[in-house]
């Protein structure tokens, strides 16, 4: 599905060290010099906790949440590519799309940075609320990485 909409898309949340999230709300999302998995696409997540286990607060860290602009151009699929590394870096180059949706929502990959706006860190004390909520929406059945 290749889309955009007349919404603004969020939250989606972005686990970070503290330092770098100072950097992040002064002068924006960059993407990476260096490629992961995901190439050097910015990545964040629908879900709190995959968020949080990158900025844990006890440790340094801290979670921004973001929103896509209404107009970016997204997907929830890499042209049956296998989605490693530089696969996603050339997705992006030959599709023009800005954003991609992908493991359900739980990572999504923006090549352009300036598709997400409103950028805010989360206190502690929200952060926690937030995963409490989600928490309890999942019930106890579900299985988390690392929170």
């Amino acid at each position: 599905m290749n889309t955009s909409t007349v919404q603004v898309i969020g939250p989606l949340y972005h686990g970070t060290r503290e330092a770098a999230a100072r950097i992040i709300l002064r002068d924006g999302f960059r993407r990476s010099r260096s490629r992961s998995y995901t190439g050097t696409g910015i990545c964040l997540s629908e879900s709190l906790t995959v968020a949080y286990e990158y900025g844990i607060y006890e440790t340094g860290g801290c979670v921004l949440e973001a929103w896509l602009s209404p107009a970016t151009h997204w997907t929830d699929r890499v042209d049956g590519r296998s989605a490693q590394g530089d696969a996603w870096d050339a997705h992006f180059v030959s599709s023009g799309m800005d954003a991609v949706r992908s493991f359900a929502g739980n990572v999504w990959v923006v090549w352009n940075p300036a598709a997400l706006v409103s950028i805010t860190r989360l206190s502690h004390r929200e952060a926690i609320r937030r995963l409490c909520a989600e928490f309890d929406a999942d019930g106890p059945d579900c299985g988390y990485n690392s929170v």
